[in-house]
């Protein structure tokens, strides 16, 4: 799958999740430890406007629109832009656990977006069955590239997950989610 249609799809389904969360759900828990779902989505919103940072193309990221439809909208949008950059997939982008390419670091970012997606669907009661073409693709990915030293850090142990489960489920459980 081409890395940068993967990456506008996962922030596509974080976008509709995220369309559907009510002002009173913003501070319920999410899947994610020590998380509400405020804080998840701004994990997302937020490491999509890190994007140009680490890519040294600023120090601080542009002021947000209003509400977080309207910032996450502007935050992928603007991701997307420097992913699609000329040569930038090939570029070395500075992440804090140190150099990556950017084909890396845009996997990076769709398999976070696209998890939290999942996490913010499970969070507020919304279908989790997201795209299951790219779910099925990040999942062969990750299964094939995850380090194992994300495990504990960033990722819990594999979960169970009956094979019949829509693919974003079944990523889920890998990243260590608990699918019901």
């Amino acid at each position: 799958m081409d890395p940068l249609a993967a990456h506008q799809r996962a922030q596509d389904a974080f976008s509709g999740v995220l369309a559907n969360v009510e002002p009173q759900q913003l501070d319920d828990p999410t899947p994610c430890r020590d998380w509400a779902v405020r804080d998840l989505i701004e994990h997302v919103i937020g490491g999509n406007e890190r994007v140009a940072i680490r890519a040294g193309l600023g120090s601080e990221p542009p002021d947000r629109p209003g509400g977080l439809i309207e910032a996450h909208r502007a935050t992928a949008a603007a991701a997307q832009a420097v992913f699609a950059a000329p040569g930038r997939l090939t570029t070395t982008f500075e992440l804090p656990s140190g150099p990556v390419s950017g084909s890396a670091f845009i996997w990076i970012r769709t398999s976070d977006a696209l998890a939290h997606a999942w996490d913010l669907a499970k969070a507020t009661d919304q279908p989790t069955g997201l795209d299951p073409e790219l779910a099925t693709y990040l999942l062969a990915a990750a299964r094939e590239n995850l380090p194992s030293g994300l495990r504990g850090r960033y990722y819990d142990d594999p979960q169970p997950c009956d094979q019949a489960r829509p693919p974003a489920d079944k990523l889920a459980a890998f990243l260590g989610r608990t699918v019901d």
